[in-house]
Order: C-alpha cells, then structure tokens, then sequence
C-alpha cells in the first residue's frame, strides 16, 4: 500500500509543477531561457494533518488487486446461464416429464451454458424433503463443445427430478426436468 501512495504523491507533485508552469507561474524573468531550462521551484508534499483520522486495519487478501487504481469499482463475475438442455436420443415428454424407453438405456445429457466452470447433473425422487436423497450422474468442466454426461439407466421404476446446475465465478443456476421410468412389471 505504501508504494501505492508513494507513486500517487509523486503524480500530484509533478500535476502542481506543471499546472503551475502552464498558468504563467514560470520564472521569465532570464531573457531567452525556455521553461524547459528555467528552474522550477521545489514543491514540498503538504503537511500531515496534525489529527490523522483513525487508521484502519486491512486485511492482507482485502488490498486492492495490482492494476486496478485504489477506489476503482470492478464489476462482479457474471452468473451462469443455461440456453439449452437436452438429451440423446430425444424422448417424449408428457405431463413436464421425459418419458424413458422401456428397459435399461444409456443416454447423453448435454446442456449449453455460458460463464460456467462446471456442471453437474443430479438426480433427485420426487416428494417432499427429498433433496437430500439427490445422486450425481456426473459433471463436465470442459464446455467448448457442451456440457456432456452419459447416463445409464436400469430397468426399474423411475420419478424423478433431473437437475443441471451450471457453477461459475459468479454464482449458481439450475434447471429442472422431471423423468418418468414405467415400471417393467406394469408394462402389458
């Protein structure tokens, strides 16, 4: 912090020398001097206040990052958006619900998302307070060509809530679809 005001001290002082210099402040009284050769007076910093206000501490990691002028506000990371979500192959959808085949499958879950570091796809049973029972399917932190997971499902009843939640710099998103696995004994 101390180079910091070092170097803003030494810009005002050269502001008033030359602020001083372009007002007619210069000394003209040598006959054919320029006011590149002219001595310009010495500027001394101004006196400390004789009561500084209370100085506060500053944590190491809070000091302003190099590059950025002390008091110069940087905007905050933006937070992930999620354009699209889908799967392949496509299902049909009834009621908000993807309808899975019959029988086990294998399926790849792509989202597309900006301002992500990674996203992952969850699974949670539907009903109250069942968030605690959600599964990761998988996650992916490499987007340049989507965000893809493959999934494989058993042949066993299914209602759940499969979630995508893009994590970035600047916070979380999710998205929600419900999936719906017939029971392989009800099936005609």
């Amino acid at each position: 912090m101390r180079p910091v005001r070092i170097l803003l001290a030494a810009i005002a002082l050269t502001t008033v020398a030359l602020t001083g210099w372009a007002l007619g402040a210069r000394d003209d009284t040598q006959a054919g001097a320029s006011p590149a050769v002219t001595a310009a007076p010495p500027v001394a910093p101004p006196p400390a206040p004789s009561d500084p206000a209370p100085r506060r501490q500053v944590a190491p990691d809070a000091d302003t990052p190099s590059g950025n002028p002390p008091g110069a506000t940087t905007q905050p990371a933006p937070k992930p958006r999620i354009f699209g979500f889908g799967s392949e192959p496509v299902f049909p959808e009834a009621g908000g619900f993807w309808q899975l085949p019959p029988g086990p499958g294998d399926v790849i879950l792509v989202t597309d998302a900006e301002h992500a570091s990674k996203v992952e796809f969850l699974l949670t049973p539907t009903g109250t307070g069942a968030h605690a029972l959600a599964v990761r399917i998988g996650q992916d932190t490499n987007g340049r060509d989507g965000y893809l997971v493959r999934w494989s499902y058993k042949d066993q009843p299914l209602l759940a809530h499969l979630t995508v939640r893009a994590t970035g710099p600047g916070g979380t998103t999710e998205k929600v679809v419900g999936v719906h696995h017939a029971d392989p004994e009800a099936q005609p």
